[in-house]
């Protein structure tokens, strides 16, 4: 009894992990990464504006993410205090940034 209560288990793991590795699934995956691959290489170099919590907006030249892209890398940062020659804004701070002048290849 026990090992048809192991098996069920493992079937619905097995069918679960189908489901979410269909070929059209992986393909539109593949597809939205590269994209967004191509948006952060298009935008590195770029001057940005970054919309922040509490109603703040900050300027910088874009650099890059980390994987996760949790972490924003930055140059020149000018903030209402001052100027950061080098700086790293966290993602969750973040609600949005514009990049004005993009050509990003498609």
């Amino acid at each position: 009894m026990m090992g048809t209560v192991v098996d069920d288990v493992q079937s619905n793991e097995n069918s679960t992990n189908l489901e979410f590795a269909t070929p059209e699934k992986q393909e539109t995956r593949a597809f939205l990464r590269e994209r967004f691959l191509r948006v952060i290489t298009g935008i590195v170099g770029k001057q940005a504006e970054f919309h922040l919590h509490e109603n703040t907006r900050v300027s910088a030249e874009f650099r890059g993410c980390d994987v996760e892209c949790l972490e924003v890398y930055v140059r020149n940062l000018e903030t209402p205090l001052g100027k950061i020659p080098e700086a790293v804004l966290r993602a969750s701070d973040i609600i949005y940034l514009n990049v004005n002048d993009t050509n990003v290849a498609q």
